[in-house]
């Protein structure tokens, strides 16, 4: 039984990718999240995911190392995105309960509301996004849009306004893991698995000074690939429309044949066939994600790893 005010019984892990011009950010993250995690648990370990960051972060992280010994760093051979950095991070995880977070926009003094609801009952506790203020009108449409997609016609059951900031159970981070999808979305597959859940909702803030804004292309493509991994319902879509639109070019023509009126069996049959390019193009954005999940190779590959859970200076124990 833990007394109150003591530090719980429990190993803690923070997993957060780095990405961009993290060495000018990830002194601070650490240095703001140490003193939660000693007020908070007995045993944690922060595991920073490099992927692709900048060349100046490498050495700001192995001045972590040198300070704290409880700080893992796998880095990553190129940038992955920001999926498979998470991904690779709960790979080497190995906490009772599991933090993942975003250095630049979560707050660690929400750590400890995160782990106390995940105690409390939730399997997983995930942040939601109070405002989108900084946001431009254009970016905020399209989420509103995407996650009324999704959520009402799709039925993904992704929070709206949710965002990576999470913390969950071992046993929902094994669940996650033991998927090995090339292609792992974490909003996504926490609400696939089925375990209890619990919305947060919270300030993010800005600590490199820069928008949190996804650019547009890398935005819409996350948009696509959540779709169309979790379902087929585009494809139905789309040829359902191309049927819809033969049929009508039929009708259109036996009219207007009967009337000897050919311009408008043109019009239609240009209709026709545009629809029938749409239904290729979306058969070949399937068949192409396909083609990908079916390559028999890792998600990521690590270029170096200090501090891990197989690596351990012997005056260290692992606590499992």
């Amino acid at each position: 039984m833990t007394t109150p005010g003591a530090p719980a019984e429990a190993l803690l892990s923070i997993v957060a990718p780095l990405e961009g011009d993290a060495h000018a950010i990830v002194e601070a993250f650490v240095d703001e999240v140490v003193p939660v995690l000693r007020r908070l648990v007995t045993h944690y370990e922060i595991i920073l995911v490099d992927d692709g960051a900048s060349e100046s972060t490498s050495p700001a992280v192995r001045t972590l190392l040198a300070r704290f010994d409880f700080i893992r760093y796998l880095r990553l051979s190129r940038r992955f995105g920001e999926e498979t950095a998470i991904a690779a991070g709960l790979d080497l995880a190995i906490g009772d309960y599991v933090v993942v977070m975003l250095p630049n926009m979560d707050p660690p003094a929400l750590i400890p509301d995160f782990f106390e609801a995940a105690r409390g009952g939730a399997d997983i506790v995930y942040g939601l996004r109070l405002h989108r203020k900084s946001e431009p009108a254009w970016y905020r449409l399209g989420t509103r849009v995407f996650y009324w997609y999704i959520n009402s016609v799709v039925e993904a059951g992704i929070p709206e306004d949710s965002t990576q900031f999470r913390c969950m159970s071992r046993q929902v981070v094994n669940a996650i893991t033991a998927i090995r999808d090339a292609d792992r979305y974490l909003r996504l597959l926490t609400s696939y698995i089925g375990f209890s859940k619990a919305g947060l909702p919270y300030a993010p803030i800005n600590r490199s000074g820069r928008a949190n804004v996804r650019p547009r292309g890398e935005a819409l493509n996350l948009a696509r690939a959540l779709v169309m991994d979790h379902t087929t319902h585009p494809l139905r879509f789309v040829s359902w429309l191309g049927v819809l639109v033969a049929a009508v070019a039929v009708v259109v023509a036996i009219a207007h044949t009967a009337r000897d009126v050919p311009d408008g069996v043109s019009l239609w049959s240009s209709l026709q066939f545009l629809a029938s390019t749409i239904v290729l193009a979306m058969i070949a954005e399937y068949v192409g994600g396909l083609a990908r999940r079916q390559r028999d190779r890792p998600a990521y590959y690590v270029r170096e790893e200090h501090t891990s859970s197989v690596l351990l200076r012997e005056d260290r124990v692992n606590v499992l």
